[in-house]
């Protein structure tokens, strides 16, 4: 069993399809409306769908806009902080979190998160807001104990085969808070710095949990199911 914890379709139906037709359990990422209403078509209501304000886009978005998709919406996310990235005022990144935070934590809704360049103010501030927390692509040496005593899941990526600092995570999560991602198939060309196809996309899936198998000296199978089992947990409402 394969599983993709955070994914772009990027509008690609033959990706959306090919997740349908290999059973591959994804998590697929919203950050518009417009983007809630194709993505629900491509994946046929068969995919979990999060749906959240980007850091990048809250000079785009209003919360009050957003609620009817976050209701329907199986995570909230990716949301969070971003100092690398965006020049977007830090301030109204931190007011739009934060709203959608204890809409989360007042739903029970579980959330994804995005902590490019602020991962010591997330922190600070998800504390304030007991929840199911999936940390997506945590690419820090700082706070991953912190994170981790926190209970959050943490997302591998392809980054795996050559980042000492995915390395540490992903050495240093516990078994039963690990995920799998690629981020869509677009970061996976950024990552990698090459053209990517469709037909790739399950070897890189394969490739990041025979990785991650190795890392942690167990059989690639067996930890296919965990994770399988810890995307089914972090998708329960939080309790």
């Amino acid at each position: 069993m394969l599983i993709d914890a955070h994914c772009h379709l990027a509008n690609n139906q033959e990706l959306a399809q090919l997740q349908i037709k290999q059973q591959i359990k994804a998590i697929i990422n919203c950050q518009t409306t417009e983007e809630w209403q194709i993505n629900s078509k491509l994946t046929l209501h068969r995919q979990p769908l999060s749906f959240g304000i980007h850091p990048w886009d809250v000079n785009k978005l209003k919360f009050e806009e957003i609620v009817p998709y976050l209701e329907q919406a199986d995570a909230v996310g990716e949301i969070g902080l971003d100092s690398v990235w965006t020049k977007n005022d830090i301030k109204l990144q931190t007011k739009t979190f934060r709203k959608q935070l204890a809409w989360a934590a007042k739903k029970q809704k579980p959330v994804i998160l995005h902590t490019k360049g602020c991962e010591k103010e997330i922190l600070a501030i998800i504390r304030q807001y007991p929840n199911n927390y999936f940390v997506h692509w945590y690419d820090c040496l700082k706070y991953q104990k912190d994170y981790i005593d926190l209970g959050c899941y943490f997302s591998i990526c392809l980054d795996i085969l050559d980042n000492p600092t995915i390395i540490k995570l992903a050495q240093n999560v516990p078994l039963d808070h690990l995920l799998i991602e690629t981020d869509g198939l677009n970061s996976v060309e950024w990552l990698l710095n090459k053209p990517v196809s469709i037909a790739d996309y399950p070897g890189i899936l394969k490739q990041t949990l025979t990785a991650l198998a190795d890392l942690r000296h167990i059989n690639s199978n067996r930890l296919a199911t965990i994770i399988g089992e810890n995307l089914t947990h972090f998708l329960r409402q939080a309790k």
